[in-house]
């Protein structure tokens, strides 16, 4: 994948400023399996983000063809490059927003076994052009009869102007182990994307990722999650923009919405600065985090 940097080294590196980037979260609801609607509300929502001045926004998880479990929305699996990823790029490029969103990415299939593709997120820049994606490592409950799993941590850089913003990605669930948000830090990450698909009754538990991941790793977070009212599930938004300092922009619960909100120096700074905790730790304690639970 392009310019990517692997997530896993020991030291955190420096980055640069973040001052005054837009980062503007969709908590929409997509239509299973219409993927052509799907593009059309990514339009709508990339031509608001722009006109607040957003430069990048971010998706829900699996949002290109709606988040489904059932073998008739994953069979509508396509690869990176194909035509649903392209004309998310042209709507990028056409606004001039960065993009960050889930869909269902092509896998290789399995003799005898049921398809399964990854759930997979990509970034695209503001010209359209494909910069990296990342494929969900950490599947829940159902998930793992529907989905390959990844197995790789990566950091996209992002340019806006002068400016280079590093990018991490995680999705949903993955955000639920602080060891995930926490290599991406490490990897240098300024921002951290979560396209979500999180539902009833997880809210507080969505809440308190948020802000945790955003402060313990002194760094931005932005979570797009789904919104949406189904016979057996309630998917409830809460989406929002942490800061590292505790602020909160916030998309609020139950209803369609895109938040915008400005990355500040000043709250990396007032949350302890660049790899304020991640200096602080004591890795030769820690020796315990890598054995399997028992």
């Amino acid at each position: 994948m392009p310019a990517e940097r692997d997530a896993g080294h020991d030291e955190p590196t420096a980055p640069g400023s973040v001052d005054g980037i837009r980062v503007a979260v969709a908590q929409v609801g997509a239509r299973i399996g219409d993927v052509a609607a799907n593009l059309a509300l990514a339009g709508r929502y990339t031509r608001r983000a722009a006109a607040r001045g957003a430069d990048v926004i971010v998706f829900p998880e699996c949002f290109l063809q709606g988040y489904s479990l059932r073998s008739a929305t994953l069979v509508l699996a396509e690869p990176i490059d194909g035509p649903s990823v392209r004309a998310l790029g042209a709507i990028a490029a056409r606004f001039r927003v960065a993009i960050v969103a889930g869909f269902l990415e092509r896998a290789p299939s399995r003799r005898g076994m049921p398809y399964r593709p990854y759930n997979t997120a990509v970034v695209l820049g503001t010209d359209g052009a494909f910069l990296g994606a990342y494929r969900k490592t950490h599947l829940y409950e159902g998930e793992h009869e529907a989905f390959t799993p990844g197995d790789r941590y990566a950091v996209v850089p992002l340019r806006r102007g002068q400016v280079t913003l590093r990018l991490g990605i995680c999705i949903c669930a993955d955000i639920e182990y602080p060891e995930v948000p926490r290599l991406l830090a490490l990897a240098g990450a300024q921002l951290i994307a979560v396209p979500s698909a999180d539902m009833e009754p997880y809210r507080p538990q969505q809440a308190a990722n948020l802000a945790c991941r955003a402060i313990e790793n002194n760094v931005h977070v932005a979570l797009a999650n789904t919104v949406d009212r189904r016979s057996n599930v309630t998917f409830f938004g809460g989406s929002g923009v942490a800061a590292p300092d505790g602020g909160l922009a916030s998309a609020g619960y139950l209803r369609s919405r895109l938040v915008v909100a400005t990355l500040r120096d000043a709250a990396v700074e007032a949350s302890g600065g660049v790899g304020g905790y991640l200096r602080q730790r004591r890795v030769e304690t820690y020796a315990g985090l890598l054995e399997p639970f028992r």
